[in-house]
């Protein structure tokens, strides 16, 4: 009869072993997984994934700068501000979609397109410039490309 008390209390101080560290796991785990903190981590993780697949997908824009312009300035040449802003990075996209298409409807595209065929290139590491100068030997302004590194592909940064 004593092995069978024995037996009993055993069985219970396993179960209350058992219960005990099913209490601390589930404890620790929504002390840290659940965490506002860590939802809030793993969010902006999901964000930067996302952000870095879109630049690694992202198909326009030439193998050369000079490429890249041939195409952003052939889409000014048609109209197509939609396609024009897409050889920009991808965050001023939208910014450069509108603002074309409002220089579209003042029909300035054409002078536009005459500029940025003036324009004289000079490159430094990843970064193009051309730049518009005029008679007097100063620049006016300038488009800035960089390459991105993942897919080789040349984009306009700034306007």
């Amino acid at each position: 009869m004593a092995q069978d008390g024995s037996k009993f209390w055993t069985k219970v101080w396993f179960a209350v072993f058992i219960l005990a560290g099913l209490w601390g796991l589930v404890f620790v785990f929504t002390r840290g997984y659940f965490s506002s903190e860590a939802r809030q981590l793993r969010k902006q993780m999901k964000m930067v994934e996302e952000w870095e697949n879109k630049y690694k997908n992202d198909t326009f824009g030439g193998s050369t700068p000079e490429e890249t312009l041939t195409l952003f300035i052939d889409a000014l040449k048609k109209g197509d501000t939609d396609l024009a802003a897409k050889y920009f990075v991808l965050d001023k996209q939208e910014e450069w979609r509108s603002d074309l298409s409002k220089i579209a409807e003042k029909g300035l595209l054409p002078a536009m397109v005459g500029d940025l065929e003036r324009t004289e290139l000079s490159i430094k590491n990843n970064s193009a410039f051309f730049s518009l100068i005029d008679e007097n030997k100063f620049v006016v302004s300038e488009l800035v490309m960089h390459k991105n590194t993942d897919t080789g592909r040349w984009k306009i940064t700034e306007l």
